[in-house]
């Protein structure tokens, strides 16, 4: 290992993808200041070299440390790398059980918005759904998993409101 990480280049994008997990190439580019084709080659030399591990989104790879988290765990990041699920997410973690209509008011995004990034979020095994009734009704199946998640994310997602929700657990938890 260390004889990968012996080029500058090389160890500042490792360090950088293990303090922000889920992370992907434009975010390095910009925050790194290298250019997408020198990025992208050690990139790929971090993967071949099984120090890195690539998460496909269905938009982005996503990279991660390649001993920092579990599939599911990789998967939930990069939901909530994005802002609609994460929004979501959070709402469910603070309020609990939701129905879809409270929620499209909580989140503040269009129908089809909220239902195309609920099937994400359930199809990941993270959002379950119930009927009740007419209502279609969402929780966090594991909202503790989710919690500590966002615990790990803070400091790389810099939003006020995971800011406060982290601040709030932290207490809770206690």
């Amino acid at each position: 290992m260390d004889e990968v990480l012996s080029l500058e280049s090389r160890r500042k994008i490792y360090e950088f993808v293990v303090m922000n997990p889920g992370t992907y190439l434009r975010e390095m580019e910009r925050s790194l200041d290298m250019q997408p084709g020198l990025l992208s080659y050690h990139l790929d030399h971090l993967e071949s070299k099984q120090l890195l591990r690539i998460e496909d989104d269905g938009y982005r790879k996503r990279y991660f440390a390649s001993t920092d988290f579990r599939l599911k765990d990789r998967r939930t990041i990069s939901l909530l790398r994005l802002e609609s699920p994460r929004r979501i997410l959070m709402h469910l973690l603070v309020n609990g059980s939701t129905p879809f209509k409270d929620l499209q008011e909580s989140v503040g995004v269009s129908k089809s918005t909220l239902s195309y990034n609920l099937k994400k979020l359930t199809k990941a095994g993270i959002v379950l759904v119930e009927r009740n009734e007419r209502e279609m009704i969402y929780r966090v199946e594991d909202r503790d998993e989710v919690a500590d998640i966002l615990v790990v994310l803070q400091g790389s997602l810099q939003n006020d409101a995971v800011d406060r929700f982290v601040d709030i657990w932290r207490k809770l938890s206690r």
